[in-house]
């Protein structure tokens, strides 16, 4: 943990240190500063956020939650590894449901939404133009998370950005699968959706949805391939 991980954390009026502590190491794991199978030390985290440890450990048991991190014997937390078999699980699970939502946004959703939702097409574009593979994941995951806003069900919508945060992390380490052409695909797609969604057209959001998911499938053909070199072909639970 030589390099910059964490910034550190600057509070203003009412303090949240525990919110403040759980942004920012999510943040980092998803970023891929805080790599799979690394050690989440207490003491460390908390002097590199320049707060308490109890914040810390506070947010690290939310993470845990949330699976993005986990312990490993009795030898503390580490960030970790998804293995294929749950990134293809998860996969499935959000393409079962987000025609759904997608339907249910172009019935629903406000101006200041779809606002929001070309805001993180535009992110999307540029930051596959810089290469930025994580600012790319990163604004994958704000486009679904706010066409489950749009939709209306804050639980299946909580259920698909734990899902994206999870696969996400997966394709971080997995690296070579998500590339300029994986990303100028993928930001082509969410255009299209947000268009049917701002036309109010419920049929062709849901129907580009399944298309959406249909092309991931086939972008990442190696993921869902059962003989990946190296995969233990199950879940790596600590």
């Amino acid at each position: 943990m030589s390099q910059v991980l964490l910034e550190p954390a600057v509070v203003t009026k009412g303090p949240r240190y525990r919110e403040i502590a759980y942004q920012a190491i999510k943040e980092a794991i998803l970023a891929g500063r805080l790599e799979p199978d690394q050690p989440l030390i207490e003491e460390k985290l908390a002097s590199l956020l320049n707060i308490s440890r109890t914040p810390v450990r506070e947010a690290l048991a939310l993470l845990e939650h949330e699976r993005l991190i986990g312990p490993r014997g009795s030898r503390g937390l580490y960030v970790r590894t998804i293995a294929r078999k749950e990134f293809v699980e998860m996969f499935v699970a959000n393409e079962t449901v987000e025609p759904y939502l997608a339907r249910r946004a172009a019935l629903l959703a406000t101006p200041s939404q779809l606002t929001e939702m070309g805001q993180a097409i535009q992110q999307g574009k540029a930051s596959a133009a810089q290469m930025d593979i994580a600012g790319f994941l990163r604004s994958g995951r704000d486009f679904h998370r706010l066409v489950g806003v749009a939709s209306g069900n804050t639980p299946l919508t909580q259920f698909v950005v734990s899902n994206e945060e999870r696969t996400d992390l997966y394709l971080l380490s997995y690296g070579k699968a998500v590339n300029a052409a994986t990303m100028h695909a993928s930001n082509r797609e969410h255009e299209a959706i947000f268009e049917a969604i701002a036309q109010h057209d419920p049929e062709a959001a849901a129907r580009l949805v399944i298309y959406h998911t249909q092309s991931l499938r086939e972008r990442f053909a190696e993921l869902f391939n059962d003989q990946i070199e190296g995969d233990e072909n199950g879940s790596n639970e600590y």
